[in-house]
């Protein structure tokens, strides 16, 4: 069956973080290595409405790169994560933006410094690389230059210059990627819980003290069954198949000396 795209029901305005949460002595993060760390998280009670269990990665660009896949270079419209990570070598992947019903990207894709899909003019988030920096900005402030290396426009956003956004009511399987105060990136998957979007927004905004992620910055990726995650690498295996394969995601790459 193929999807109906877009997962657009959110309403955008500021709302207070709540005060409350988990400390992050609950679940610390595990170092893989020097600038790539995980963290399996659950959580349950409030100020969050309903159980909510996480895998998260966080990748500093020091030793790491981040790149966007698509599985056009491999020569088909999709692919499952688990398999678009092996193909592209990557030690890590999430999946990425939305897409038609025909598997063809909707929204901005720039993969190794080259534009392959436009910019959509839609009330979004630009996840981009640019000087080996991670931003999140919104649509209408993006303007492509041959410093960024990476971009990817999907959304909407849920944590802006440090503010939680709210959201609608809702509930479903997600992915989402955040940048942290000290330009960490952040990738995030459900692992097996549909969850709302407030509550992740919350996650992202709050300081670590409080359990949260302490981002500048977080958007949505494409949810519902195109969220998976997948990781092969040392001790680290993580393997969140999504409900079908889906056309690009964003991968982790050890930095080459």
């Amino acid at each position: 069956m193929k999807r109906v795209p877009l997962y657009c029901f959110f309403v955008v305005f500021p709302l207070l973080a709540a005060q409350g949460g988990h400390s992050s002595d609950e679940f610390p993060w595990q170092k893989v290595e020097e600038g790539f760390e995980f963290k399996a998280t659950q959580i349950d009670g409030q100020p969050y409405q309903s159980l909510i269990k996480l895998k998260i990665l966080r990748v500093g660009l020091e030793k790491f790169q981040v790149r966007v896949l698509d599985t056009r270079v491999y020569g088909t419209d999709r692919m499952e994560i688990r398999l678009l990570a092996k193909k592209a070598q990557a030690l890590a992947a999430i999946n990425g933006g939305f897409f038609t019903p025909e598997y063809r990207p909707l929204g901005l894709l720039i993969v190794d410094g080259k534009e392959v899909n436009p910019l959509r003019r839609a009330d979004w988030g630009v996840f981009l690389i640019q000087e080996n920096r991670p931003r999140i900005i919104h649509t209408n402030e993006f303007q492509n230059d041959r410093n960024i290396s990476q971009a990817m426009q999907v959304g909407p956003r849920l944590v802006v210059h440090g503010r939680e956004l709210q959201m609608k009511r809702q509930m479903a399987r997600r992915s989402a990627l955040g940048v942290t105060m000290k330009y960490q990136l952040i990738l995030l998957s459900t692992d097996d819980t549909d969850v709302y979007a407030q509550d992740l927004a919350r996650i992202f905004h709050l300081p670590e003290s409080q359990g949260g992620l302490e981002c500048r910055d977080a958007m949505v990726l494409d949810g519902g069954p195109s969220a998976q995650m997948y990781a092969e690498y040392k001790d680290l295996k993580i393997d969140i198949p999504g409900g079908w394969a889906v056309p690009n995601g964003i991968g982790v790459f050890k930095k080459k000396p």
